[in-house]
This record gives C-alpha cells, sequence and structure tokens, in this order.
C-alpha cells in the first residue's frame, strides 16, 4: 500500500488496517504531540499490492519532526504479543520516542521473556534502558528517556523500580494528563483500568494494559477505550469495580470503543468453572450499550470473520453480537473501509463541533478506490467491484 496520506490539521484518532493486529495513533496537539498506542508493520504491506499499510513509513513520514527527526511523543505497549509490537527495533531506529508507558510484569518473567519476540525483547530492552538512565539522574529525566511504569505496589515496590520518581509510575484507578513531561490535561486524560493485581501471574492478554482516553477540543471531547486482548472475566470486572467505586464511572463511556482481541468471541462467550461449554454472557454486552455515546465499534483486523470455535479472531459470532449493540455501519472492519480491495485508515477527528467520523476522508479514499475500479473496468463488459461503505 503506498497511498499519501497526511495527519488531520485537529485532534484525532486513527486505527489503521495492518492484518489482525493493533495500531492506533492519537493526535493529541496537531503538528506537536503524537502518541501511538501498539504497532503492527508488516514488511509484505510495503509492496504496492497487498492491503496492509506500513504504518512505520507513515509514521516516519508524518511525524512532527524534532532536531530534524521524526518525533513521536508517547508509545504505549498493551501487552507485548507479537501483533501489538512488531516493528518496534525498526521504530525505534528510525523515530525519537519521547516516552514509553508499560506494564512489567511479564517482562519480569524469565519464562514469559523466553516467549518473547524480537520485538518484544528490543521493547524491553529499550524500557530498561531508560530505566537506568532515570535512576542515573532522576532530577533531569530528559525527552526520549522518559518512562511510565503501571501496576501495583508488588511491582513498583520492587527492587528495579522503587527508587524511580513517583511521577513516572502509575496505578490503575489513576489518571495521567502528563507527555513526555508536558501537561495535557486540557487536551487528554488516560484513565488506567487495569491490569489487576489478581492478573499478574497469568498469561499476557490477561495482563494487558486497559486504557479510556478522553481527546479534548474546548468544552467538546471524544472518549476512546482500549482493552489490549483481554477477555470476558477481566473486562467485566472493569465495569463492576469502576461501578462500585463510583467517582470514576465517567471513564467507563466510550465513542469508540476498540473490539478486544481483534474481535475475539471470547469477550461474550465464556466457559464458568464446572461448565462443559462456553455461554454467551449478556451481562457484558449490556454494559458496552449502556455506556455507548457515538457508539463506533472497531475490529482492527482482517475481514476474515469466521464461524469455526478457533481462538483465533476475528469471530463472526463477536461481530454479530457487536452489530446488535450499535447503529448500523457503526461496526467498522479496519479492513473494510471503506472496502475490502483497498483498505484505509479509520480516522475520528475532535475538534469544536464535536467527535466525528471523518466522512469527508472517507468519501475521498472512497471516491478513489472507485475511480481506480472504473478504470480497470474500462475496455471490458465487467462492472466495478467495489462495495463503498462501512463494512
Amino acid at each position: 500500500m503506498s497511498d499519501k496520506i497526511k495527519f488531520p490539521k485537529k485532534k484525532a484518532v486513527i486505527f489503521w488496517p495492518v492484518g489482525t493486529g493493533d495500531s492506533a495513533t492519537l493526535v493529541l496537539k496537531p503538528d506537536e504531540v503524537v502518541m501511538q498506542i501498539d504497532l503492527r508493520h508488516l514488511e509484505k504491506s510495503e509492496e504496492k499490492e497487498n492491503p496492509e499499510w506500513p504504518i512505520i513509513d507513515y509514521l516516519v513520514d508524518m511525524l512532527p519532526k524534532k532536531n530534524k527527526r521524526p518525533y513521536l511523543s508517547l508509545f504505549v505497549l498493551t501487552h507485548p504479543d507479537k501483533d501489538h509490537i512488531q516493528g518496534f527495533a525498526e521504530l525505534l531506529k528510525k523515530v525519537d520516542i519521547g516516552e514509553l508507558w508499560h506494564t512489567p510484569k511479564i517482562f519480569r518473567d524469565q519464562k514469559e521473556q523466553n516467549k518473547l519476540c524480537e520485538d518484544a525483547n528490543a521493547f524491553r530492552k529499550e524500557a530498561d534502558r531508560r530505566r537506568k538512565a532515570i535512576l542515573a539522574g532522576p532530577d533531569n529525566i530528559k525527552s526520549g528517556d522518559r518512562l511510565r511504569v503501571i501496576g501495583h505496589d508488588d511491582i513498583l515496590k520492587d527492587e528495579k523500580y522503587k527508587d524511580i520518581p513517583d511521577d513516572c509510575k502509575s496505578r490503575p484507578g489513576e489518571k495521567v494528563s502528563v507527555v513526555d513531561g508536558d501537561n495535557l490535561s486540557s487536551d487528554f486524560i488516560a484513565f488506567i483500568h487495569a491490569p489487576f493485581k489478581e492478573d499478574q501471574a497469568k498469561d499476557t492478554n490477561k495482563t494487558s494494559l486497559a486504557l479510556n482516553i478522553k481527546v479534548f477540543e474546548e468544552k467538546e471531547y471524544g472518549q476512546f477505550f482500549f482493552f489490549g486482548d483481554r477477555e470476558y472475566a477481566t473486562i467485566k470486572k472493569i465495569f463492576e469495580i469502576t461501578e462500585e467505586k463510583k467517582n470514576n464511572v465517567d471513564f467507563l463511556y466510550w465513542d469508540t470503543m476498540l473490539a478486544s482481541h481483534h474481535c475475539s468471541k471470547a469477550i461474550m462467550y465464556y466457559k464458568e468453572e464446572g461448565e462443559e461449554e462456553e455461554k454467551f454472557k449478556p451481562d457484558i454486552m449490556k454494559y458496552f450499550k449502556d455506556y455507548s455515546r457515538a457508539g463506533y465499534i472497531v475490529s482492527s483486523s482482517l475481514s476474515d470473520f469466521t464461524d469455526e470455535d478457533s481462538d483465533n479472531p476475528p469471530h463472526k459470532k463477536a461481530r454479530k453480537r457487536y452489530e446488535s449493540i450499535v447503529k448500523a455501519g457503526q461496526f467498522i472492519c479496519t479492513h473494510e473501509y471503506p472496502d475490502q480491495k483497498k483498505p484505509c485508515p479509520l480516522v475520528f477527528t475532535i475538534d469544536s463541533e464535536g467527535f466525528n467520523l471523518d466522512e469527508k476522508r472517507k468519501k475521498e479514499q472512497g471516491s478513489a478506490v472507485l475511480g481506480a475500479a472504473v478504470e480497470s473496468a474500462r475496455g471490458s463488459k465487467e462492472t466495478p467491484k467495489v462495495q463503498i461503505g462501512q463494512g
């Protein structure tokens, strides 16, 4: 894929077509502050005929420049599975990253370290380099060395992290508005829902960082939910605990929700202890529906939704359940937007008029695809085989 695009000249959240994997870019201050949540860069996507977008190439081209280098204010890793961190070593070479956020438990377990992919190991080494730089100069932490460690006291008071300044640490249940040393409270706030303390001995999916993010423009804002690859039990717990504590219920609402684990059915189908088979769990869908605002659900995945009982997403069952709680066309697969043949980044904007799906950008992209299809069909009796829509 080789289309030329630019970041919007307004605040935005962008979901990229990168196959079945996650890559979301948040423009918190146009031409100044950009945040990346997870990364999946595929070498094959650099070939024009492939539908996946080579995200690193676009970031290098589109990011603001600092000291003549592309500058990414913040990179957030939800968990170190390959489809959330692929290409990080290359990104680190080509882009200056002001700050990293991560939950370090998975990197502390030697058994789990042996399972890490090459890019996850590159992230672990970079996070550790930053940790050492912070400890060497805690009163003068520079952009490029900043690190936010997210977890509970068993992590934050560990020998490796106990001497790191408190403003480099966060616990679930806390809000963060500082990015690479700058207070962005009028532009952005991230509420940390998870990991939970009892998650921490479990697999990588269940230790995923879960965030609810608000992006502000004056009195307007857009609200976004990121669950990583969490499944039914721990997502339900996010809603239960937040409702019980009451003071942070506002951070359960969402305009756009990134479907957990690339539209896995494990979010709403679950086998309770003692049961022989998994069952549909309507309570989690009720939570999603009750806290929906604009109501867009994004599946960051290929369009190969399956009916099989496989653990591998995306699942058709999950898609149908999500579609049942939103308006027609507001469940959007990243590889169906605006059509399957030539998917384009999905862009939500926030400006003084509020939160919006960037329909103008969609129409321009769709028109380009349609034009290409018409051109290729000329001289034949075929009609253009292009679906213009939201999937």
